[in-house]
Order: C-alpha cells, then structure tokens, then sequence
C-alpha cells in the first residue's frame, strides 16, 4: 500500500531562523535518506507557543519506510529537541 511520508523539522534553536547552512543540511540528508526523491516545503511552525521557520519534507513511496534511526540522526546533527514523522496511507496514481 503506498504511503505519504511528511517530516516536520523546526529551525535553528538560537535564532528560528533557517539560514543557507541549516537547509543545506536538510537537503544533504534527504538527498541519502531519499535518492528517489521528495518535496521541501518551506513553512511556518509553532513550538511552545513561539513562531519559527520550519521544513516539512515530503514524499510518496510504496512502501512503509523504516526511519526511525535515520530521523534521529538527523535530529542530533541540527541539534533539536524532536523531529516529527507522519505516515498515511493514499491512494496513489501515476499518470
């Protein structure tokens, strides 16, 4: 069954701000966890209250993906608190 991934990540925790540095990280990482590739969304979030910038990376697969380790590494390099995983089932189709 296919499956819509979406990662919430939050910004830089000093100044919520995503600077080119940061992104680039991001994308590093997406490009390895995810060669077949995904969509970067740039966003507003809110954690605790306070407005940030915020990356929400998307993808469709046709499979349910094992990324918990992959999700934490990520999350000890940018130095955050979480990242959040969702997972939904879709109908897909290609046209």
């Amino acid at each position: 069954m296919p499956y819509k991934i979406e990662i919430f990540i939050g910004s830089d925790n000093n100044t919520r701000k995503i600077g080119k540095n940061y992104l680039e990280r991001i994308r590093k990482w997406a490009n390895k966890v995810f060669p077949n590739g995904y969509t970067l969304l740039r966003s507003e979030g809110f954690y605790n209250g306070v407005s940030e910038d915020s990356v929400i990376i998307s993808v469709l697969s046709d499979k349910d993906l094992a990324l918990e380790r992959d999700i934490k590494q990520l999350r000890n390099e940018l130095k955050q608190d979480s990242v959040l995983l969702a997972k939904y089932f879709v109908d897909l189709e290609v046209f």
